[in-house]
């Protein structure tokens, strides 16, 4: 679906931001004040995988102290898209290498937007270390969850989900991607610690654009994996271009803060 693209970004926000927890981010703006209280230092966040910089679009207005964000992408034109401002730096990294690298020692925040679900649990498990050895909150948002509801049925849905989840679990950069397992591996891994919210997207009857654009992309995904099967899923795909339902496609917001 062109994940990576600033189109597909644009199209995005809207529903990432209506879809976000709330109530973690207040937490961590609660964090984010009492860790800073007399400092007078700015709060240092690490956004990894941030793409055109919507995670600091919506994240900044939200924490009440002031901030300096390093936008970090492995995609060199995304980052130059993010926003020109004096409290924000860009840093091309690959990330599947240059992980602990890209989170200095001084960062209080890390956080990272629809990432996690493409990397490894080895990549997650050393995500995890780094955040805690360095004693920083880890924020991780809009992770897909395997769930994608219609609100109609068709008596395909179910199999290219599955096929689609299929796809998700395969290479994506960072090794063999965790997919729609991402938010219990992080649970998993971080322990009760972790707070864990649904933020899904609610895409309804009138927003053709977004979803045919979902369309299309599972359609593409399913295709790779049953290659055999192009025509069964190009008629799903028609279908669901004609017909205006509204969906659920399932996403979780996960928050990591350390012992103040």
């Amino acid at each position: 679906m062109g994940a990576f693209s600033a189109d597909w970004l644009s199209l995005r926000a809207r529903f990432d931001t209506a879809a976000r927890a709330q109530v973690l981010e207040d937490r961590l703006a609660r964090f984010a004040a009492t860790r800073l209280s007399g400092s007078g230092r700015a709060l240092q966040v690490v956004d990894l995988g941030a793409g055109s910089g919507n995670n600091h679009r919506h994240l900044s207005p939200r924490l009440p102290v002031r901030q300096h964000w390093t936008l970090v992408d492995g995609d060199e034109d995304l980052l130059r898209t993010a926003p020109q401002t004096t409290d924000l730096s860009r840093r091309h990294a690959d990330l599947a290498i240059d992980l602990e690298a890209a989170i200095p020692d001084a960062a209080d925040v890390v956080t990272a937007s629809a990432l996690i679900d493409l990397v490894s649990r080895e990549w997650l498990v050393r995500l995890v270390r780094r955040v805690e050895e360095i004693d920083a909150a880890l924020l991780v948002v809009l992770t897909y969850d395997g769930r994608i509801r219609w609100s109609d049925e068709d008596a395909e849905d179910a199999w290219v989900r599955d096929l689609v989840n299929m796809h998700q679990r395969g290479e994506k950069g960072f090794g063999p991607a965790l997919g729609p397992d991402a938010p219990r591996a992080l649970q998993d891994l971080a322990g009760p610690g972790l707070a864990t919210l649904s933020s899904d997207w609610k895409i309804g009857t009138a927003d053709k654009d977004m979803r045919g654009a979902l369309v299309d992309g599972w359609a593409a995904a399913a295709a790779e994996i049953a290659p055999d099967d192009g025509a069964r899923i190009s008629a799903w795909a028609e279908r669901r271009r004609q017909i205006e339902s509204g969906l659920v496609v399932g996403h979780a917001d996960q928050l990591m803060l350390p012992v103040l």
